[in-house]
């Protein structure tokens, strides 16, 4: 209950409504987290306990409960190894019965030895009757020794051995009693030290829990309190509200920013206002100047009373332009109505104008049509001159290619005379031979050297003839040759005349076109001088229109300077 009203004292505080949001978080988390570390401190010392119990019913009670349960196992292998040595009838069998007897004897100390590390009793009843033991078990041996008779050794193990094995069972048993006792004692204190240390942890529990819950709602209505007065003054102002108060008690950021925004809110509403005045009064006709109370407007809000002071500025001058204009206006019509009766009187000599201009274009536009005609008529001999140059240019170029023909032929003709020539030759030379021949024959060769000789003048006839062939063509390839120098000459003249009388074709078309053209333009500017003279005339009714209006215009204007004395500007 101390703690609980301890913890409400705390959160209700002017301490810690002082504080700010995050050491609000961080005070409330911070003893959260001590919570958290006692909690975990005592689940570590339960665990703790627990474990140490564990160990000391491991260690100590299960220990010394295995080592009873040895000690009496190895006080029956005793008993037995002594009725097997009263059995016994060799001396050998005897000995060694007698031996395990011993050995399980110094299995009783050592059991004992082992038993006094976990047993918190006093043990040394049991050494002292193992010890008695010991002492019949040597008196036992001797006798084996000295030849006694199996009544003495049965009657000395039944009255002296044998009792102290009882003696030594009956110690073992209440040891087992008193052992029993301490883990008994051992599990209630365990019982009871964990039973202590979860109620412990139980109530630090409870009080993590109750201070929890006691800090979330002190953290809530820490911080969602001025939220919520400052979300609904942020609805109110959402819906054109700017009377605003937020009322909290909170120090911390959030009421430093409920009362900023109220601080905010009543310079806006200033403003606000004074827009609302500022507007009336302009509306009303005053312009002379814009807010009268610029103190308000502050930061950001400079520039809505600049543009206050703008518009009251803009507005009282175009005011003033407007009234300047108006004067402006008003002797501008005045001078606007003498200019129409200028107009007028204008009007009419540049009618006679007109009408003068008029019939000069038609002689010009019948002038024009004549030179198309004639345009038309050079374009048709031109284009008749352009078809003969055309027609000469085609046959210079086929008697080029005669004359290219007779060249070929001349060729192959002294290629012919050249034949002759070595056949002559060919000819002579076998004319000589056959002279010679008919030499040698003597009066039986003569005839064949007749006609031996006949055969050398053909050829001497021949060969004088190729000869003359061959400078007869030459002659000719010259001719040729001179031939196709001038046809060249004169089809390069032919092609370049055609050249010329095509460009010439071109232009006298291109004239003629230009004349169609022209005639037509003479007809548009016509049309146009016509319209001219319609226009002419309109003018000089527009331009006494005119007069008329402008003598309403300045009427009206100083209708409007009339209105414009109603508002009031500055100069």
């Amino acid at each position: 209950m101390a703690n609980k009203d301890a913890t409400n004292i705390e959160f209700v505080s002017d301490s810690f409504k002082k504080l700010s949001v995050s050491d609000k978080f961080k005070k409330v988390f911070n003893k959260f987290q001590a919570n958290l570390v006692i909690i975990f401190v005592v689940i570590v010392l339960i665990d703790i306990v627990a474990l140490f119990n564990l160990h000391n019913i491991y260690s100590v009670y299960y220990e010394q409960n295995t080592q009873q349960g040895e000690v009496r196992i190895t006080i029956q292998a005793l008993a037995k190894y002594y009725l097997w040595a009263l059995a016994a009838q060799d001396a050998n069998d005897i000995n060694e019965q007698i031996s395990g007897a011993e050995e399980k004897i110094q299995e009783l100390n050592d059991g004992l030895d082992t038993l006094s590390k976990v047993y918190k009793g006093d043990l040394n009843t049991a050494y002292s009757h193992i010890n008695d033991i010991d002492k019949a078990d040597d008196t036992l041996k001797a006798m084996f020794e000295s030849g006694a008779s199996d009544q003495e050794l049965y009657d000395y193990y039944v009255n002296t051995v044998n009792e102290a094995i009882k003696v030594v069972v009956k110690d073992f048993k209440e040891i087992g009693i008193s052992a029993k006792a301490q883990a008994s004692s051992a599990y209630t204190l365990a019982l009871v030290s964990v039973l202590v240390m979860t109620l412990i942890s139980l109530a630090v529990v409870i009080y993590a829990i109750m201070y929890s819950v006691k800090a979330r709602g002190a953290l809530t209505k820490s911080i969602l309190g001025p939220i919520d007065a400052i979300s609904k003054a942020a609805d109110n102002m959402a819906k054109g509200k700017i009377e605003i108060s937020i009322e909290t008690d909170s120090q911390d950021e959030l009421g430093k920013l409920a009362k900023d925004i109220t601080k905010s809110t009543n310079v806006i509403e200033q403003i606000v206002k004074d827009i609302d005045e500022t507007l009336k009064r302009m509306s009303a006709g005053d312009f002379s100047s814009g807010s009268r109370n610029e103190k308000l407007y502050i930061g950001d809000y400079e520039a809505i009373r600049s543009a206050l002071s703008d518009i009251a500025d803009n507005l009282s001058s175009t005011l003033l332009e407007v009234r300047n204009s108006s004067q402006q206006v008003s002797q501008g019509a005045i001078n606007m109505s003498q200019g129409a009766n200028d107009l007028a009187e204008g009007s009419t000599d540049q009618a006679a104008a007109v009408q003068e201009l008029t019939a000069s274009v038609n002689s010009i536009t019948e002038q024009t049509k004549q030179l198309a005609d004639v345009a038309e008529k050079s374009k048709d001999m031109a284009s008749e001159v352009r078809d003969n140059a055309e027609a000469s240019s085609r046959k210079m170029h086929l008697v080029t290619d005669a004359m290219t023909r007779i060249t070929e032929a001349s060729a192959e003709i002294e290629q012919v005379t050249n034949t002759i020539e070595a056949i002559a030759k060919q000819t002579s030379l076998l004319a000589l031979n056959a002279s010679i021949e008919a030499a040698r024959a003597g009066e039986t060769g003569k005839g064949f050297a007749v006609v031996a000789e006949q055969i050398g003048k053909l050829a001497d006839q021949s060969s004088e003839a190729a000869k003359n062939t061959h400078q007869l063509i030459a002659d000719t390839m010259d001719e040729i040759n001179n031939g196709n120098s001038v046809v060249a000459e004169t089809t390069e003249a032919l092609d370049a005349m055609q050249h010329s009388v095509e460009e010439i074709t071109d232009m006298i078309i291109q004239t003629g076109d230009l004349a169609e053209q022209q005639a037509q333009s003479m007809d548009e500017i016509d049309k146009g001088i016509e319209m001219i003279s319609s226009v002419v005339q309109n003018n000089s009714a527009t331009a006494e229109e005119s007069s008329a209006v402008s003598q309403e215009l300045s009427e009206q204007s100083e209708s409007l300077n009339s209105l414009i004395g109603q508002f009031t500007i500055s100069e």
